[in-house]
């Protein structure tokens, strides 16, 4: 059993060294659109500011920001939006799942003792892996 306990502990930490080491790239390369960002918007209002002057730089600058903020809040909303009626649906089709099985169960133990342990096993596996998270 320690055996187990230790390669558990081992896959545990190697899993969570991963995740540190991805959050921590996808941290830097954030930092660095945020950056790059930043020089854009700086370059475009350098450009803008000498052919048609600094307000209405600002506002041409400012308009495409708040453009680009709304459809992205938008983006954000339909794909929550689209999250909660995927959950909706798999809750409404789960119990309607299990009822269908349950009531085959019984027919298919009284025919075929072994292809029913076999159908059990093989829909547990599938379940296993389709509830899993991908690595």
């Amino acid at each position: 059993m320690s055996e187990f306990v230790h390669a558990l502990t081992l896959r545990l930490q190697s899993s969570g060294e991963r995740a540190v080491l991805t959050l921590l790239g996808y941290l830097a390369a954030s930092l660095l659109v945020v950056f790059a960002f930043a020089a854009f918007i700086y370059a475009a209002a350098t450009a803008l500011t000498q052919a048609y002057g600094p307000v209405i730089s600002a506002l041409v600058i400012g308009g495409i920001s708040i453009s680009l903020a709304l459809v992205v809040l938008a983006w954000l909303a339909m794909r929550r939006r689209r999250l909660r009626r995927e959950m909706r649906m798999r809750r409404v089709a789960q119990p309607a799942m299990i009822g269908a099985a349950a009531s085959i169960l019984p027919m298919m133990i009284r025919a075929s003792p072994l292809g029913t342990l076999l159908a059990v096993a093989a829909a547990g596996y599938v379940l296993q892996r389709s509830t899993r998270k991908p690595r």
